[in-house]
């Protein structure tokens, strides 16, 4: 298995995987490199035989923040004026980061193997979108849920 900077992976029993959002300092806020190893390890146990159910949880006191606003100041900021980049590209850009997140998150929903979020704490934003991918969803009783739009 391979080892990631924001994932803990780990067999809970024969055939049981465990993927952890593992950013408990940020509250498990999902940022660029979260959504890659997310993509990169279920398209791994899509096709891993010692898998055959995987449970998504997270780390330290929330489940998932949603979006990591300081890793995203490319796409949340509005355009310097100064700048030469034009509002075409910026939003060329926007599309292609929200679909690779999307992708991300398509890799768990595509995946045949049961998935099953287990969700405490807070579960905000994007978190919403992680567990709307999952075949099952079990809360714990201090579990909360938010998508804010402005």
């Amino acid at each position: 298995m391979k080892n990631y900077d924001h994932l803990a992976v780990v067999k809970l029993a024969p055939f049981v995987t465990n993927v952890q959002l593992n950013r408990p300092q940020q509250r498990n806020a999902l940022n660029g490199t979260l959504w890659q190893e997310i993509g990169d390890c279920f398209n791994f146990l899509a096709s891993d035989p010692d898998t055959r159910v995987v449970i998504i949880s997270g780390n330290g006191r929330a489940f998932c923040a949603g979006l990591d606003l300081k890793d995203s100041q490319d796409i949340i900021q509005p355009p310097n004026p100064d700048s030469a980049d034009d509002p075409a590209r910026r939003s060329r850009r926007f599309r292609e980061k929200i679909i690779s997140y999307q992708n991300s998150f398509r890799a768990i929903e595509e995946c045949p193997k049961p998935v099953i979020a287990a969700i405490h704490g807070a579960c905000i934003g994007g978190g919403i979108d992680l567990i709307a991918a999952c075949d099952i969803r079990v809360a714990a009783g201090d579990s909360t849920f938010c998508v804010k739009v402005s």
